[in-house]
């Protein structure tokens, strides 16, 4: 198997040992290896790249995190310009088209529009008593988006540094991070129907307009606005790419290498100590296993009495899923499945059903999202004719789950496999309701549940997406590059927020850390050579 993991890599040391392959892993590993830093990648699984991977069950392939990314559609975006850079400008992306998201709420379509405008005059078309109220609301979302690029640059600096300078670098995007989204909207609107609509993207980062910080909802509306986009050639696309540009650069990513812990010594870090005894050691720790792994996990002496480890903890985890991989025997194009995404909702009445479903055990999940990968990707039939490819998912709490957790991937029993079917079966009736004549084309049709997500992310309640993005979240000063230890470094969503884009990001803020130098230059100087 390619890249496995040898006890062989005992024998050198290195510049940085990067934990996790993720996509902040290993846009650090990108920035270090072109940087001349002698780079090693461990990644526990069989498979790397984070939810980039994708896996495949006969002739059909499916994406498990990446579902569509915002604006590297615009050649001279700061987010376009870092993926060319980051691989070398090998990695392409295809336009997802003029509607990118579509909400169907009580059988009422809603649809989300490329282009500010263009979105702006959809909402008044469908609210035309709340223009005021759209307006003002469109606005906020551009003011967070030209705020949050100095709030996660102050994640780059040591800590007496942001003791001296952070909160005026905070304080601008503190304005939105301390309130709820539910807090702004119904500051502008009374139209509850209008502030379900405007919020029915919140799956995205998977909290109820009443819990979520309105600085992530504003930052994900803005990301999407100018349209969403698909790597061609699929989610492991992006994986691939950078570990090619890793490995040119003479980096190693080493995939079933399993760490136990990260070795502390006099408060520095110093290497890593493997499930098998191996220990390898380099002059700089990254962690991007989470926020919560790292501290709670890998650093064994890591006091649960720590003031910085008691209010991380305080911060849960995102919410779990449940998910079904369906796979079609007709193409896209046959079977007139869309490239946008299509979230249903039962009612209007977002946080009310969201408090319903968390406290009512095995009940369905209030939204509902939709995706079809193969008609996103441009390449998918030359590898697959006469094929597609759905996903399906819900929510669904890992406490649900737990019974299980200590039986292995697969093998966890017939009553397990008895409540998938179920959980399956609701998911099943969501698709086809939606597109009913799906029925007879149906092939293939898999559910994974918080412990498949549990076993391949390493995350301990099957989050996908890190910490939950409450307005406490965003006051974490600890969320940040570098760490109380010296020498330990951390990257990945934790430290920016969730989605691929700020994934990659977070691999520039560490980067920029470590390097302790602005390497935004070279990306910015980038050009793709055609």
């Amino acid at each position: 198997m390619k890249n496995l993991y040898s006890s062989d890599l005992t024998k050198s040391t290195y510049d940085a040992i990067i934990i996790g392959s993720g996509v902040g892993g290993l846009t650090t590993a990108v920035f270090l290896t072109k940087a001349g830093k002698k780079v090693l990648v461990l990644e526990k699984h069989y498979v790397p790249g984070g939810f980039t991977h994708t896996f495949k069950r006969k002739k059909f392939e499916w994406d498990v995190g990446v579902h569509y990314v915002g604006q590297v559609n615009l050649k001279n975006n700061l987010m376009r310009k870092a993926f060319d850079y980051i691989t070398d400008g090998k990695l392409k992306w295809a336009d997802m088209g003029e509607v990118y998201d579509q909400a169907i709420i009580e059988g009422t379509t809603y649809n989300f529009r490329k282009g500010r405008e263009n979105q702006i005059k959809q909402m008044i078309e469908y609210f035309p008593d709340e223009e005021k109220a759209i307006r003002k609301y469109y606005t906020l979302v551009k003011k967070i988006g030209s705020s949050y690029t100095t709030f996660f640059s102050e994640r780059t600096m040591p800590f007496w540094l942001s003791n001296t300078v952070g909160y005026f670098m905070r304080r601008k995007f503190y304005k939105y991070s301390q309130l709820t989204t539910s807090e702004i909207l119904h500051s502008l609107t009374s139209n509850e129907k209008l502030i379900a609509v405007l919020c029915s993207q919140c799956g995205n980062y998977g909290l109820a307009p009443e819990k979520s910080s309105f600085a992530i909802h504003g930052m994900i509306v803005e990301h999407f606005i100018e349209g969403g986009n698909y790597p061609v050639g699929g989610a492991s696309s992006i994986h691939k790419k950078l570990i090619d540009v890793i490995e040119t650069n003479k980096g190693i990513v080493a995939i079933k290498a399993d760490v136990k812990n990260i070795i502390i010594e006099n408060n520095k870090a110093i290497g890593v100590e493997m499930e098998n005894g191996d220990k390898l050691f380099a002059s700089t720790i990254v962690s991007n296993a989470g926020a919560h792994n790292t501290f709670n996990r890998l650093i064994s002496k890591c006091k649960q009495k720590d003031e910085n480890n008691i209010n991380l903890n305080k911060i849960q985890p995102s919410v779990s899923h449940v998910c079904i991989y369906v796979g079609l025997n007709a193409s896209d194009e046959e079977l007139k499945l869309p490239k946008h995404n299509i979230w249903l909702f039962d009612n209007y009445k977002f946080d009310e059903a969201q408090k319903y479903h968390l406290n009512t055990k095995n009940s369905a999940s209030p939204i509902t999202y939709i995706s079809f990968p193969s008609a996103k990707d441009p390449n998918w039939q030359i590898k697959h004719p006469g094929t597609s490819t759905i996903q399906v998912l819900g929510s669904f709490p890992y406490e649900w789950m737990q019974e299980w957790e200590e039986g292995k991937w697969q093998k966890r029993g017939e009553e397990y496999e008895s409540k998938k079917e179920a959980i399956k079966n609701v998911l099943l009736e969501k698709l086809l309701e939606t597109l009913p004549h799906l029925k007879d084309r149906i092939e293939i049709c898999e559910l994974s549940t918080p412990l498949s997500t549990k076993h391949f992310s390493n995350y301990s309640k099957g989050e996908i997406y890190g910490l939950e993005h409450t307005p406490a979240r965003f006051n974490l000063l600890q969320l940040r590059a570098k760490t109380n230890y010296k020498n330990l470094f951390l990257t990945g969503q934790d430290i920016v927020c969730v989605g691929v884009g700020a994934a990659m990001f977070s691999g520039i803020i560490t980067s920029v850390a470590i390097l302790k130098r602005n390497i935004l230059w070279k990306v910015i100087r980038y050009r793709v050579v055609d």
